[in-house]
């Protein structure tokens, strides 16, 4: 099989074996022109001056005079004829956008050579179409009369006269708009590329060489066109274009709309024999299923494997085509190493890059940086982010922990940002810019120092440093951009408009890869394979978003207006990937294509339109497979604890008076044995964080302590229906108190709080709810008042002899009890729970302390152990269990009585089985025989702090 190149290169080396630098060759890219040059050079036995090789659009821009303007300069100088003749009171920001797609609409326009003043006609009368426009084709007047029919029946007061006023402004903006862009020597491509075609003379000596071989095209403009109709008038243009009859003569495939045309208008000269019936000859075409984007890269191994006796180290022998650029790095990774030399002919994108996705981060805080002061403050994690980035591992990194550890510990929602300086790099990244004028000065300081950072290190990852002084000279062009409108065009450039141009300017950089670009095995992307040919092909991504591509830049110009001018649009754009797809496979052999089944975000999972045809529209009969991956999946394991003397120990040891074994550990244990001993036996800490608004276990301390600062100066006193009544009445101190207390647990501020604290957002509304329970629970109060204050938020502790592993051991209980009141002669045991309480109805004890059922009575069993706790001390009394379940607080049959069935609980009723069930259930946790397991009810997990170890959830 021969290459189309190597016969184009056959071809001109014949006609001119002694003339070579009397040619110039134009190719679709400069790969191609590398790769005609090889083939050249194998023809050539002794040294020759070759002929000039460039590219189309080279070609043209050679013979302008105008220099192409920056898209930011174009624009700003757009929105002021754009103000000039609508009136518009749109800002430059407002106007960004639409003079984007206005600068793309005036490039096709001029590309295409389309009279800008019939494109922007207001037809009112269709039969004027006939005669306005008498040079177009019936197909392109049909297009017209289809829209301005169409408009004619819309709302005339509506749609159509704010559509039509703007349109009729549009060749005004776009004549005056060119006129200053010629006054300042500046010019957008199109304008640049038709200021050339339309000054062409017919001199011959504009065009230097004595043949221009155009080689391998597919789609022209009407530029191009131009220029190369008048090298056909002048005898110097050759066409060789590169087809096969199978697309060609297949008026339904939209693979060769373009050549149709172009192989009438622009012959190739009739001894230019290639064979054009490659694409029905037999061919090996796997079509490959896979269910993961980056597995595709994956089928490499496989093909190379099965096409190893067609595999040869040549450059134009086996290629990895990418549809789906994303997948570069896996596809390098999955080439086995026995392969020889790898060319990537594609650029990497630094948008992929570890250093764009700093970058964006420090672009997010610079977006949602707030003034305070003579500094700025920030959201905590556009901070935090930036902290623990990798980049930053190297730099003072345990002093960048230490800080976020302190975030955390003060529950530090906004950072200020001048406290980030323990290192010139930290000081650098957090001393942000005011103005929008200097962020590129910004970041270039910061590049400049993480370049000498990396440059410094013992890694020295040449890679990174490329990609950094990549983006450096990206960011310096854009300053200079900006800095030069600011000054010579008075523009206020804003912060929307600026990161919309740094995304711009950033994603147009790629690092290119050293290697030796004739030889071995290819890696490239779709552009980058036109007219090159390869026995063995492997494409990857070829599903219908990729391959054909499916974006369409949006457009001032409707589709039918842009039909009937011949304008590019979307079939223009299916028909330019279509050719590139057929041309690819007519000359090779092996082919396997993966696409992946993977249906998220814009992937539709769909194996793409050119797959379908070679299944069903076409002579070959494609192999399906999937691609399949061995996982071994095997369950998570249980974990148990077996406990032993040393764990036992550790209790014991823990074990005191002023640490007894509270009820919350013994919920726990119900609750989940293997929680109990992660959290009371290793001492494993929840993990910290900060807390983005007040949550449970928060809001449960702000209105404990609130109500111990109310209730504190009646501790031992009797309060009454009056004194309920004046802390009602005293909304300010009941306020004062709450914000207060917001200020400790939440903001984190140390005792005493010193200046006015400031509550705002979802901080605002906890503070109302609070303020709305707390008025609640008082009238609560007021109902049963006068009320005995025994004690608030008080220890009690008892001890419990138990039979613990054949030995006689005591063991302190206890915990902190909110309220010991006395209402009517009735001593109550008083839980407030700001959380969810089911019921406060049990069936029997035993139900209390059984760790298997699903939703246990943990709040119940909380307030028996505490009045067990608490009738040694008042033995005389009887003692009720009593809870305050803030959310039943409202109720209007509220009863605080814990009820074991239909009776309220007398603890004295009860104390003998309850104290049973609880030296039973104390013997059991500190057994040297016991074993720490998970629990069986797996939704408990669900907000477990320590479900990340046991793999849950």
């Amino acid at each position: 099989m021969e290459r189309f190149l190597s016969q184009a290169a056959n071809y001109i080396y014949t006609k001119h074996s002694h003339g070579l630098n009397e040619l110039c060759l134009v190719f679709p890219n400069r790969r191609s022109g590398a790769f005609f040059t090889q083939y050249l050079q194998n023809r050539i036995d002794s040294p020759v001056v070759g002929p000039k090789t460039t590219t189309i659009n080279e070609l043209i821009s050679s013979y302008s005079e105008l220099h192409k303007g920056e898209k930011l300069q174009l624009i700003s100088i757009l929105y002021d004829v754009f103000r000039k003749h609508t009136k518009t009171t749109e800002t430059f920001d407002e106007f960004y956008f639409w003079g984007e797609i206005l600068l793309a609409d005036f490039n096709d326009i001029d590309r295409y050579l389309v009279n800008a003043k019939d494109v922007f006609t207001n037809i009112s009368d269709l039969k004027e179409i006939e005669s306005i426009f008498d040079y177009l084709t019936p197909e392109q007047k049909k297009a017209l009369e289809q829209f301005w029919g169409s408009m004619a029946v819309v709302d005339k007061k509506g749609f159509q006269e704010k559509y039509t006023f703007i349109w009729d402004k549009l060749y005004p903006v776009y004549a005056n708009f060119k006129k200053e862009l010629y006054e300042n020597g500046l010019a957008f491509p199109g304008m640049a590329d038709r200021s050339v075609v339309e000054n062409i003379k017919d001199a011959a000596y504009e065009f230097k060489y004595k043949k221009y071989y155009i080689i391998g095209l597919n789609a022209l403009n009407a530029c191009e066109k131009r220029i190369f109709t008048q090298l056909q008038r002048l005898g110097k243009a050759v066409f060789l274009w590169d087809f096969d009859k199978a697309y060609l003569g297949d008026t339904k495939n939209e693979a060769g709309y373009f050549l149709r045309e172009n192989s009438i208008e622009f012959p190739s000269p009739e001894d230019f024999v290639f064979d054009a019936e490659l694409f029905n000859q037999r061919k090996n075409i796997k079509l490959v299923a896979v269910s993961s984007v980056y597995g595709q890269s994956q089928q490499i191994p496989n093909f190379l494997t099965e096409t190893r006796l067609d595999y040869k180290e040549k450059f134009d022998n086996t290629a990895v085509v990418l549809a789906d650029e994303s997948l570069l790095f896996s596809a390098m990774g999955a080439i086995p190493e026995n392969i020889g030399t790898v060319n990537v002919t594609m650029g990497y994108s630094v948008r992929n890059s570890v250093i764009h996705g700093f970058l964006m981060l420090l672009v997010t805080l610079l977006k949602n940086k707030r003034k305070e002061g003579s500094g700025f403050v920030a959201y905590h994690r556009y901070v935090t982010d930036i902290l623990n980035h990798q980049l930053l591992g190297d730099s003072d990194s345990e002093k960048g922990k230490a800080f976020v550890a302190e975030l955390k510990r003060t529950n530090s929602i906004t950072v200020d940002l001048s406290k980030i300086d323990f290192s010139p790099l930290y000081k650098q990244l957090f001393q942000l810019p005011e103005k929008v004028e200097e962020y590129s000065h910004y970041f270039l300081k910061v590049l400049g120092m993480f370049h000498q950072q990396f440059k410094a290190s013992e890694t020295n990852n040449a890679m990174l440093l490329e990609i950094i002084y990549s983006i450096y000279q990206a960011v310096e062009k854009l300053g200079i951009v900006v800095k030069s409108v600011i000054d010579s065009q008075k523009r206020e450039i804003s912060e929307v408009v600026y990161f919309r141009l740094f995304s711009q300017y950033l994603g147009q950089v790629s690092v290119a890869f050293e290697g030796e670009p004739l030889s071995g095995l290819q890696v490239m992307g779709i552009l980058e394979t036109r007219c090159l040919d390869f026995e063995n092909l492997i494409i990857l991504g070829l599903n219908e978003n990729k391959w054909p591509r499916k974006f369409t830049a949006p457009s001032f110009i409707p589709f039918n207006i842009r039909k009937g001018f011949g304008l590019p649009g979307i079939d223009e754009q299916d028909a330019m990937y279509g050719y590139y797809f057929y041309r690819l496979l007519q000359r090779a052999k092996n082919i396997t294509a993966t696409y992946s089944v993977i249906k998220e975000g814009m992937g539709t999972g769909e194996l793409s339109r050119y797959g379908f045809q070679l299944l069903y529209d076409s002579v070959h009969r494609p192999e399906m497979s999937n691609l399949d991956f061995v996982f071994a999946n095997d369950p998570v394991r249980a974990i148990e604890i077996d406990s032993s003397k040393n764990i036992v120990q550790r209790l014991f040891e823990k074990n005191t008076e002023e640490y007894p074994l509270s009820p919350s550990a013994i919920n726990a244990y119900l609750h989940c044995k293997l929680k109990f001993y992660l959290r009371y036996v290793v001492d494993l800490p929840e993990p910290d964080e900060v807390k983005e608004e007040i949550d449970g276990v928060v809001f449960g301390n702000i209105f404990h302590d609130t109500l111990e600062e109310l209730y504190k100066p009646f501790v031992g006193k009797t309060i009454s229906k009056n004194d309920l009544e004046n802390m009602l009445k005293d909304r300010v101190r009941l306020e004062n108190e709450i914000t207060r207390q917001i200020a400790i647990h939440y903001l984190k501020k140390k005792k005493p709080i010193k200046g006015p604290v400031k509550l705002q957002g979802k901080t605002l509304l906890i503070f109302e709810n609070a303020v709305t329970y707390l008025k609640q629970l008082l009238r609560v109060d007021l109902g049963v008042a006068p009320i005995a204050i025994i004690s608030l938020e008080e220890k009690y502790k008892r001890w419990i002899d138990v039979d613990i592993n054949g030995a006689k051991t005591s063991i302190c209980v206890g915990g902190k009890i909110d309220r010991v009141d006395q209402v009517d002669g009735q001593v109550r045991v008083l839980d407030y729970k700001t959380g969810n309480v089911d019921s406060l109805v049990f069936s029997k004890i035993t139900d209390l302390f059984d760790g298997e059922i699903k939703k246990p009575k943990k709040e119940i069993l909380q307030a028996l152990i505490y009045s067990w706790g608490l009738s040694k001390n008042l033995s005389n009394y009887e003692i009720q269990p009593a809870i305050y379940s803030l959310r039943s607080l409202f109720a209007d049959n509220f009863s605080p009585d814990v009820k074991m069935g239909k009776n309220c609980v007398l603890f004295s009723d009860l104390k003998e089985d309850f104290e049973i069930n609880l030296k039973k259930l104390v013997a059991e946790i500190y057994s040297e025989q016991n074993t720490f397991t998970q629990t069986e009810h797996i939704e408990k997990c669900q907000y477990c702090p320590y479900s990340v170890i046991c793999r849950r959830f």
